[in-house]
């Protein structure tokens, strides 16, 4: 069931059924409770900052002040999460914005008030920090939390230089408010002719739609209005993307690392090698994605295929919705190898106020998993019945479940997940569902539609990916240099890309193709995006380890999920079995993706 009103339009919050909404009372009953837990965390800066100079006295008074400003996180967490998602659910109440950016700005003053905690924990000598755990065996609890920050010794600055790092961390997100700004509420598109030949005005929302339309001029349409768009301010684009990475630069040189690769691996303690196997893995097999292209351009009828001809289904005529109901009980089932008990907790979210169901007015768009360790964890979704949306709820509740189980088995401190294990748990009930939906059909032609839409999948999570890792790995290496970004510049790497990846059945536009960097609001995440494609393909090998494998495969995964961030990332991935390091699981993808071909081509024979 969608929920529209007039003409369409979203409807308000208040004409949709309880039942659909998440219940964000949980967290916080009213505002008065949120202002309330924000004075708390106001009260508590004075105190945590006068904590200054005392962690070496005792273990008690260390184990005290760790508390303390766990405790002031704790709360802080709660206030940001409630206000952000009060505004996401209704983002033309100024009120709600206004309380976002607040508790935003009293981040940075906790930051600012521990500052100097990590420079401290590090004065301490190995035998004097032995002796205070020693002293206070609550303390022992702490060992990988010591272990993570000693492991920055090198990169920890005095107190005073990390107090003003602290307070530059607004500042150093100027590049990104500058991007979203513009892409988010300045960008306007020229419209475009749909498919009954009406005036419409190009959205977001309505390219992506319509790249995936049969018709090819509306495709092409689209895809020249839009990337008009952004190419009409390719230089000012440029220039704040230079600024970007110049940022990076200047944090990665302040903390002493050898690159902007490593000091953004750093927190996770991914080795670099990680990442350069990911590119040399894919760049060594990239004629199985050559294979993609040209199969592409067979089974569509086109020669030359477009950049904008991609997206489009190969057997559209396949096509299969589900309604939000007939979702959630096909999730159940196809969620049924993880166990029992993971399927009833997610029975029980789905009925118990988890997720935010349908698009109204105002609402942010798009799906997201938020919640933090004194809270369920809450879904945002903007459902339309589209196989996509049921996707992106697996996806979601992936998500939800690997907080659910770190929270339930971890304490607060190791409470968390990093992105590189997030991404894995998330993929990989991506992953069940295909396997269920191929396993439980024996329509041809809904077969050829799953097995199109698995390999988009993989090609648009791990190929293209890997592509943007690359093209980031390689504006940075730019910056090091000491170069200037141009709009040029950025569009001559890129379009070298796109002619990598997708290979000779692919003809770019020399105008337009170039353009495409302009349009990713990933390229300001730094080095995030590699980790959508290691996950996938860390997903892919414990899936299949799981879904030929008996409870103690199971459980292995599942221990994954449990242990939050208690290890670090590419060591917990290892508990069910596979090793980051090396090439072998995007092996398995590019195995994967080469099987899943074979069967379309077989069944098209």
């Amino acid at each position: 069931m969608s929920v529209n009103g007039e003409g369409g339009s979203p409807v308000e919050r208040s004409e949709i059924d309880d039942r659909f909404k998440w219940k964000l009372e949980l967290i916080f009953p009213d505002w008065a409770s949120w202002e309330a837990a924000f004075a708390e965390i106001e009260n508590s800066l004075t105190d945590l900052a006068g904590r200054q100079g005392s962690l070496a006295a005792s273990g008690g008074g260390l184990l005290e002040t760790i508390e303390a400003i766990h405790g002031t996180r704790r709360l802080l967490e709660k206030t940001f999460v409630f206000a952000g998602m009060k505004s996401d659910q209704d983002t033309r109440i100024g009120e709600n914005t206004a309380r976002k950016g607040r508790v935003a700005s009293l981040a940075v003053r906790v930051s600012e008030a521990v500052s100097w905690f990590d420079s401290e924990l590090l004065a301490i000598e190995a035998d004097r920090l032995a002796e205070l755990v020693a002293e206070e065996p609550k303390l022992e609890l702490y060992g990988h939390f010591f272990d993570d920050i000693h492991r920055a010794r090198e990169h920890t600055l005095s107190a005073d230089q990390e107090a003003l790092l602290a307070g530059a961390g607004l500042m150093a997100h100027g590049a990104s408010q500058v991007f979203n700004a513009f892409d988010n509420a300045d960008l306007q598109f020229a419209s475009v002719e749909d498919e009954e030949g009406e005036t419409v005005a190009l959205t977001k929302a309505r390219y992506y739609k319509f790249l995936k339309s049969q018709d090819r001029r509306l495709r092409e349409q689209s895809f020249a209005s839009f990337l008009d768009a952004y190419g009409a301010l390719k230089n000012t684009l440029a220039a704040n993307m230079d600024a970007n990475v110049k940022n990076h630069v200047f944090f990665s040189d302040a903390r002493n690392h050898a690159s902007t690769l490593e000091a953004a691996l750093h927190p996770d303690a991914v080795p670099p090698a990680v990442f350069h196997s990911l590119i040399g893995t894919v760049t060594d097999n990239i004629d199985t994605i050559h294979r993609y292209t040209a199969l592409k351009k067979k089974v569509l009828g086109l020669d030359p295929l477009r950049e904008f001809d991609l997206a489009v289904p190969l057997f559209a005529r396949g096509e299969f919705k589900f309604t939000y109901d007939k979702a959630c009980s096909m999730l159940l089932d196809a969620f049924a190898p993880l166990g029992g008990d993971y399927v009833d907790t997610v029975k029980g979210g789905i009925a118990g106020g988890w997720i935010d169901v349908h698009e109204n007015a105002g609402k942010r768009s798009g799906g997201y998993s938020n919640g933090v360790y004194d809270t369920p964890p809450f879904i945002l979704l903007n459902w339309a019945d589209e196989l996509g949306d049921t996707f992106t709820l697996a996806h979601e509740l992936g998500h939800s479940m690997h907080s659910w189980l770190s929270v339930h088995n971890q304490p607060f401190v190791y409470g968390d997940y990093p992105i590189f294990t997030a991404e894995v748990a998330s993929t990989f009930n991506e992953l069940l569902v295909m396997d269920h939906l191929l396993k439980t059909g024996d329509d041809r032609q809904r077969k050829l539609y799953l097995l199109d839409y698995h390999l988009s999948q993989i090609n648009n999570t791990v190929f293209r990916q890997t592509m943007f890792a690359e093209f980031e790995h390689r504006i940075h290496k730019l910056g090091e240099e000491g170069q200037t970004l141009t709009a040029d510049s950025l569009g001559v790497l890129y379009q070298e890309l796109l002619a990598k990846y997708w290979g000779p059945a692919v003809d770019f536009d020399p105008v337009r193709s170039p353009l495409t960097w302009c349009r990713i609001p990933h390229f300001f995440y730094n080095y995030y995006v590699y980790q959508y494609a290691t996950a996938y393909s860390a997903a892919v090998a414990l899936s299949r380890k799981v879904l030929a494998g008996d409870e103690k495969d199971r459980e292995q995964y599942l221990d994954i999920l449990r242990s939050g961030c208690s290890r670090y990332p590419v060591d917990t991935i290892k508990l069910g079995g596979v090793d980051m390091t090396t090439s072998g699981p995007m092996e398995d993808v590019i195995a994967l993706f080469g099987s899943l071909i074979d069967q379309t081509e077989e069944l098209l024979d």
